[in-house]
């Protein structure tokens, strides 16, 4: 069984060191024509293209950075609250 093409495309993009790599190298990769590159992103939610590089989404910090803060608040009331008492 072979992997789908739109996923092998993902996992060549992401094993890069800059999680980018040109269309033409992409599709050298794969061992597709360049012209079905595009195709290929448009069924994969984590790449995008910008210019002729074909681009890993960046992900969001925002949800972690939040639940450490809520962690953080958690431990400065309850330490508040047994100093009190």
């Amino acid at each position: 069984m072979s992997i789908p093409k739109h996923v092998e495309l993902s996992q060549a993009v992401k094993s890069c060191k800059n999680k980018a790599m040109t269309i033409d190298d992409a599709a050298a990769e794969i061992r597709v024509p360049d012209y079905v590159v595009p195709m290929l992103v448009r069924k994969n939610d984590d790449l995008v293209i910008e210019g002729n590089v074909v681009m890993a989404k960046r992900e969001s910090n925002g949800p972690v950075i939040l639940t450490v803060l809520g962690f953080m608040a958690v431990i400065v009331i309850a330490g508040l609250i047994g100093g009190i008492g």
